[in-house]
């Protein structure tokens, strides 16, 4: 299906790891950043060992496997800026910090996942020389759209009898939370920023990274009903709560046979970003 496509399972390991150490870095180099500029906002531990660990981690990684650095360091600083930037202009008000009107928590989440795309960029377009295509960036025929729609509905159903079952086995520990409803809180009930972050930005980049990405690479070592799986597994991993692992790792195989059948990121996408955006409006209208 992929043939095309260079990058193996070794890249999609390493980005996996990069990925995971540079959004562990970035949490830490916000959270020392806001310490410097609001003191009594956040109390931080000393964190420059740990920081120093992480980033020794990388640069050895990058050494030991010749990865393609520059584009990866130039994107970083970047990063950098606008952080500094995002934090240096944030005032606080009501026990809460705003970057003008918007929630600089929200800002740091937007930035937070774009960091953690950038080695599978990196491991991809950069290191083999290759396009937006090769990541999923193809023209898809409108009836994925709407297989999507029923796929998605199918996932929602299953996902519904889980809930139902837990909440009668009592297991209402392993329900999953509320995100939607939790990111409008950060967002100070601002709908139109926590629709960007939750319905444009997110989807983006978790389809890039685990359906345009990791499904691609990972094939060349296994088949894609292995794919599938291992791909989703990872998805729901990711989402960190125990709650969510069960309902996003569906989630995941619904959006990941949604490429694998279109050849095309924009099907997932429109249907991850459907998914969150109607999480997102019920919870502020509805409950």
């Amino acid at each position: 299906m992929y043939s095309s496509i260079k990058w193996d399972f070794l890249d999609t390991i390493l980005a996996i790891v990069l990925s995971t150490l540079l959004v562990i870095l970035g949490s830490i180099f916000i959270e020392t950043l806001i310490e410097l500029k609001f003191p009594e906002k956040v109390k931080v531990n000393n964190n420059v060992y740990f920081s120093f660990l992480i980033s020794s981690i990388i640069i050895l990684i990058i050494k030991k496997f010749s990865l393609p650095y520059k584009n990866l360091v130039t994107w970083l600083f970047i990063w950098v800026i606008l952080l500094i930037i995002f934090i240096n202009l944030s005032v606080k008000k009501n026990n809460n910090i705003y970057f003008y009107d918007f929630s600089l928590e929200i800002i740091c989440s937007s930035l937070l996942t774009i960091l953690f795309l950038l080695p599978a960029i990196n491991l991809s377009i950069i290191k083999y020389k290759t396009n937006f295509n090769s990541l999923g960036f193809q023209k898809a025929k409108i009836k994925y759209f709407s297989m999507g729609i029923y796929y998605w509905i199918t996932c929602l159903i299953i996902v519904g009898l889980w809930g139902w079952l837990l909440e009668i086995l009592k297991l209402d520990f392993l329900l999953p939370p509320n995100t939607a409803k939790e990111v409008l809180i950060l967002a100070f009930e601002n709908i139109f920023i926590t629709i960007i972050l939750v319905s444009i930005i997110v989807p983006i980049c978790e389809e890039v990274f685990f359906r345009g990405f990791l499904i691609k690479g990972l094939e060349r070592k296994f088949n894609l009903k292995i794919c599938l799986l291992i791909s989703s597994g990872i998805f729901s991993i990711f989402h960190i709560h125990i709650g969510s692992l069960f309902p996003t790792f569906i989630l995941g195989i619904c959006l990941g046979l949604l490429y694998i059948k279109s050849k095309s990121i924009y099907p997932s996408i429109f249907i991850h970003s459907v998914h969150n955006f109607l999480a997102v409006i019920i919870n502020k209208f509805y409950l």
